[in-house]
């Protein structure tokens, strides 16, 4: 029988998408959601430590939980079906399903849900990466905050309206900074999956590109259409094959970058060894974005204009080596939804943080954009200094020329210390998700300044002390 793994965040449309997909495949359908819901619906009756893994863990084996075929959601017998959708439980679900011993817990009888069924849909924000990668169709389900927040506003607690749009758009946000930064079973886009952005479709239209492709039909990839129109696939998880393909260019371009600007890269260290962060190098040349991919063997992702994608092989190209489109003149939101996808996927974003190509030794005035995003996605911002590009290929030059360049890695800045002190702080260590306060963006953006001076004067001066070294060697010959 045929599996089906549905991934995504809050108000994508999952539940609704799930429960009309297996009923025109005739197949069993299982909200994972719901149960980490009940469980911590059970621990707030209990007054529990939300913040107790042991506690947590045992709460979650103890609770006898049943999905009924109808949508109901039973817990120790107990219909709870309206309650675990109380805005106290959407609060609380993300700490409870932080804990390793709670998913386990739930993991392993999400697992034997599905070997009883033999078949089904299942959705969730882990079932692809997790709990059933072998999935037939891996499908990752997504929409603009602005309708996810309109769809959540909608539900509320047992129906009603009265939720603020921005607070509820807040509380999405916050919640996919939790869910996507947490250790254990974070909420990625799972190898494989095919990415479909609900905004301003129907369930049914969703259901029907799914049947499609589970029938192996549909005419053009949906990715293609959408990059042909300068669309945002941002979120779009690239093949095994494709992700080959992507190794392979990059031992070529860095291996050609290694060869016409050789050089170290020192402090490797500090970047994160998981999850997603934003890299922001020093712009001086239209080489940095070659000599800055050697920093790391993840895939990093790049912001290029929309028109590229005009060509179909072109676009698709880019898009394998990490681009995604951004349409000119098209809304700073738009472009920050973008990105923003990108680091909840889970990717390495890179972003040049002045915006332009600069010149001379110092740093100058930042954009704001990498300090917002940063803010609000609750991802840490790495600097990046490069010495010598900029001698390689100054403005007005056409084609570089060989030369030694130097690349310093500096600590990375993170979000939550330029956020003004919160009562839930305890519950929420990561900063994206928060009202992002105008003074806290422009202090980030000045400590970035500083960083990337810093470690700007670091990369020139290991250059030129390197180049004091080889007109010494010289002499001494």
């Amino acid at each position: 029988m045929t599996f089906v793994a549905i991934d995504g965040p809050g108000g994508a449309g999952k539940s609704t998408v799930a429960r009309a997909l297996a009923t025109r495949l005739g197949v069993a359908m299982l909200d994972t959601g719901a149960m980490y819901r009940a469980v911590a619906l059970f621990a707030l009756r209990a007054g529990a430590d939300l913040g107790d893994g042991a506690a947590m863990t045992s709460l979650a084996q103890g609770v006898a939980l049943e999905l009924a075929d109808d949508g109901r959601v039973l817990a120790d017998g107990e219909d709870v079906s309206a309650e675990i959708r109380s805005p106290a439980v959407d609060a609380a679900v993300s700490e409870v399903a932080a804990h390793p011993g709670v998913r386990r817990e739930l993991v392993e009888r999400q697992r034997a849900w599905a070997g009883a069924h033999g078949g089904g849909v299942l959705e969730g924000r882990d079932i692809a990466s997790v709990v059933l990668p072998e999935a037939d169709l891996k499908v990752f389900l997504t929409a603009s905050h602005d309708v996810r927040a309109e769809r959540r506003a909608a539900q509320g607690a047992s129906g009603r309206r009265g939720d603020a749009l921005d607070e509820v758009r807040e509380s999405i946000v916050r919640r996919d900074a939790l869910d996507s930064g947490r250790a254990d079973s974070p909420l990625v886009v799972a190898p494989g999956a095919v990415v479909i952005d609900s905004t301003g479709r129907t369930a049914d239209e969703v259901v029907e590109e799914l049947l499609g492709l589970l029938e192996g039909r549909g005419g053009d990839d949906p990715l293609d259409q959408r990059a042909r129109e300068g669309g945002n696939v941002a979120g779009r998880a690239i093949r095994p094959s494709e992700l080959a393909f992507y190794a392979a260019c990059r031992v070529v371009a860095v291996g050609s970058s290694v060869a016409a600007f050789p050089g170290p890269v020192s402090g490797r260290g500090h970047l994160p060894a998981h999850g997603a962060y934003i890299l922001a190098p020093v712009h001086r040349s239209y080489v940095d974005w070659l000599v800055v991919a050697r920093v790391t063997r993840r895939r990093l992702r790049y912001l290029v204009k929309g028109e590229v994608w005009k060509s179909k092989a072109v676009g698709r190209l880019l898009e394998l080596l990490g681009a995604f489109p951004v349409r000119r003149g098209a809304a700073d939101r738009e472009a920050f939804d973008t990105a923003l996808g990108v680091l909840l996927g889970g990717e390495p974003l890179v972003l040049f943080p002045e915006g332009t190509r600069s010149s001379g030794p110092v740093i100058g005035e930042l954009r704001d954009g990498a300090a917002y995003l940063s803010l609000r996605a609750g991802v840490p911002i790495v600097p990046v200094g490069i010495a010598g590009t900029e001698r390689a290929m100054p403005r007005g030059r056409r084609v570089p020329r060989p030369g030694r360049v130097r690349l310093v890695v500096g600590e990375p800045l993170e979000p939550a210390a330029f956020l003004p002190p919160r009562p839930d702080a305890q519950r929420a260590p990561s900063a994206g998700g928060v009202r992002v306060p105008r003074s806290a963006t422009r202090g980030m953006s000045r400590a970035l300044r500083d960083r990337l001076q810093s470690v700007y004067d670091e990369a020139e001066a290991e250059l030129a002390a390197a180049r004091r070294r080889r007109r010494a060697g010289r002499v001494r010959r």
